[in-house]
C-alpha cells in the first residue's frame, strides 16, 4: 500500500499518537519519558515528507495537549489548551524541520558517503533535540502548562529522551515512510547496499541480544545497584557484531526491538531510580550500531577500489599493477623453497588487422574471448593478467617443465578454437623457467625474447626460453 492525500495526513496523526502513547508508558516524571518516539517519527516524517507533514503533526501536538491537560488536572481552559498545543507544535516541530531538512540535502549530495551521512545525522539529531527541549519547555512554562521552577529539573531528562527518539528510531521510520510514502523526499538505497547472510542469522543475534538484556537489567533489579545498571553498555559489543554481518535495515530494525525491551524492562523491573543510566546507554548504543553500519559499505567501497586498481575492466584478467607485485611475491617465494616458477607472455597472432578490418568493438570482443577461455584452464594457484594491449602473461608456481608446456600449448588450441566475426584466432607464446639469479625484469626479458621467436616462426606456436 502507497500513501498519499489524506491517507497519509490520517496515517501521521493515528501513528503519531500511538507511539506517544508508548512513549507515556515509561514517563517516569511530568514531560519526561526513558524515551519519546514521538520524536523520531516528526523527524522522519519532515524527512521524508516534508514540510507537507506539518499539519498533521499539529493537530497530533493539539490532541496530546488536551490530553495532557485533563490527565493532569490542569487549571486550564479547553481553549488555553488548544492554544498550548498550538505552542508546542511549533515549538516540537521547527527544530526538527529543520534539522531533516538540512539532513534530506546533505543525502542528496553525490560526493557524500555512509560515514559521513551517520555522523551529519547523530549531530543533527542530538541539536535538533536541545533546541526543541528548549522551546517545548518555554512553550509550556508560556502556556501554563509547566512552572518556571521545573525547567532546569526538566530540562536534562527531556533532552535525553527525546535524542533517543530522534536516535533509535527514526532511521527505522524514515525507511519505513519511504517505502509506503508515494512522493519521497529522500532515497535511502544509495546507503544499504549491503546484503544480509540469512534471516536465521539475524534472529539468533536478536534473541541473543534479548536474552543479555533481560539478565543485565534483572540484575539490576535484584540487586539494585546503580553500578550494575550501567552493564547495559555492553550491548554495544553485540550490536556492533550485529551491524557488520547485517544489512542496515536489520541493523536498525534491532536497534528499535532492543530499545523498545529495554523500555518495557526499566517499567516491568521498575528500575525507574537508575532511568537515566538507560537513557543514555539508548543514544550510545544507537550511535554505535550506526557506525556499525558503515562499515561493510567502507568494506565494500575498498573493494571495488582493489577491483579497480587490479582487475582489468575490459578482460577481468589482474592488471599489471597487480601482476608487479604478486610476481615479486611469487619470484621471493620461489627462491626461498626451491620450487619451480614459470614465466609466460603471450598475445594474439595479428591483432592489429583484427582491428582494423573487423573494428575495435570486435577486437576487444576477441580479447574478452581469449581471456575467459584462459582463465577456464588455469589452475587456482596461476596468476593470469593483462599486460598491456593484446599481450597477456601467466605466471605457473610450482609446476614442472613438462606439464608447464602442456598446460600453456592447452590455452594455446583452446584459443585456435575461437572465431570472431568469421575470423580464426591464434597465438604466440614465450615460456621462460625462474633461475636462481632472476629478477622480474630479466623473467619478462628473456620471456619476450621467446616470444619473439614465436612469432617470427609464423605464430600460432610455443617457445621455450
Amino acid at each position: 500500500m502507497r500513501l498519499s492525500g489524506i491517507t497519509t495526513d490520517i496515517f501521521i496523526v493515528s501513528f503519531w499518537l500511538a507511539i506517544w502513547q508508548v512513549g507515556r508508558i515509561v514517563e517516569y516524571t511530568d514531560h519526561a519519558s526513558v524515551w519519546f518516539p514521538a520524536a523520531g517519527f516528526t523527524f522522519s516524517c519532515f524527512l521524508v515528507i516534508g514540510i507537507r507533514a506539518s499539519l498533521p503533526i499539529m493537530i497530533a501536538a493539539i490532541l496530546t495537549t488536551l490530553w495532557n491537560g485533563h490527565h493532569y488536572e490542569l487549571a486550564l481552559s479547553d481553549r488555553e489548551l488548544i492554544w498550548g498545543g498550538v505552542l508546542f507544535g511549533f515549538a516540537h516541530m521547527l527544530p526538527y524541520y529543520v534539522g531533516a531538512s538540512l539532513l534530506s540535502f546533505l543525502a542528496r549530495k553525490q560526493d557524500i558517503t555512509t560515514p559521513q551521512l551517520i555522523v551529519s545525522f547523530l549531530l543533527i539529531g542530538c541539536i535538533s533535540s536541545l533546541l526543541t527541549t528548549k522551546l517545548v519547555l518555554v512553550s509550556l512554562v508560556f502556556s501554563g502548562q509547566m512552572a518556571m521552577s521545573e525547567m532546569s529539573i526538566a530540562f536534562l531528562p527531556f533532552w535525553i529522551g527525546d535524542m533517543a527518539g530522534v536516535v533509535v528510531l527514526a532511521p527505522l521510520l524514515a525507511g519505513m515512510l519511504t517505502k509506503f510514502y508515494i512522493n519521497s523526499k529522500i532515497d535511502l538505497l544509495p546507503f544499504s547496499q549491503f546484503n544480509s547472510p540469512s534471516l536465521a542469522s539475524f534472529f539468533k543475534k536478536v534473541s541473543i541480544n534479548l536474552l543479555l538484556i533481560f539478565f543485565i537489567m534483572l540484575l539490576a533489579k535484584l540487586t539494585g545497584s546503580r553500578d550494575s545498571a550501567f552493564a547495559i553498555f555492553f550491548l554495544a559489543i553485540t550490536h556492533m557484531w550485529i551491524a557488520c554481518t547485517e544489512s542496515p535495515k536489520l541493523n536498525v530494525i534491532s536497534l528499535a526491538i532492543s530499545s523498545v525491551f529495554i523500555v518495557l524492562l526499566v517499567h516491568f523491573f521498575s528500575l525507574m531510580d537508575h532511568v537515566k543510566v538507560y537513557q543514555f546507554a539508548l543514544n550510545v548504543i544507537a550511535a554505535n550500531a550506526l557506525f556499525g553500519i558503515a562499515i561493510p559499505q567502507l568494506q565494500a567501497d575498498n573493494q571495488l577500489l582493489k577491483d579497480r586498481v587490479f582487475i582489468d575492466t575490459l578482460t577481468q584478467a589482474y592488471t599489471r599493477e597487480y601482476l608487479t607485485q604478486r610476481a615479486e611475491l611469487e619470484i621471493a617465494q620461489s627462491h626461498e623453497s626451491g620450487s619451480p616458477l614459470f614465466f609466460v607472455i603471450f598475445d594474439l597472432d595479428k591483432f592489429k588487422l583484427i582491428n582494423d578490418e573487423l573494428g575495435h568493438i570486435d577486437g576487444d570482443h576477441a580479447l574478452k574471448r581469449l581471456s575467459a577461455t584462459t582463465k577456464a584452464i588455469l589452475r587456482k594457484t596461476d596468476i593470469f593478467a593483462r599486460y598491456g594491449g593484446d599481450e597477456f602473461v601467466l605466471l605457473l608456481p610450482d609446476i614442472t617443465e613438462d606439464k608447464a608446456l602442456k598446460l600453456v600449448d592447452k590455452i594455446r588450441t583452446a584459443i585456435n578454437a575461437i572465431t570472431v566475426a568469421r575470423m580464426k584466432l591464434s597465438s604466440s607464446f614465450g615460456i621462460t623457467k625462474l633461475a636462481p639469479e632472476d629478477t622480474l625484469e630479466s623473467l619478462i626479458k628473456r620471456a619476450d625474447t621467446a616470444l619473439y621467436v614465436s612469432k617470427k616462426e609464423g605464430g600460432n606456436s610455443v617457445t621455450l626460453g
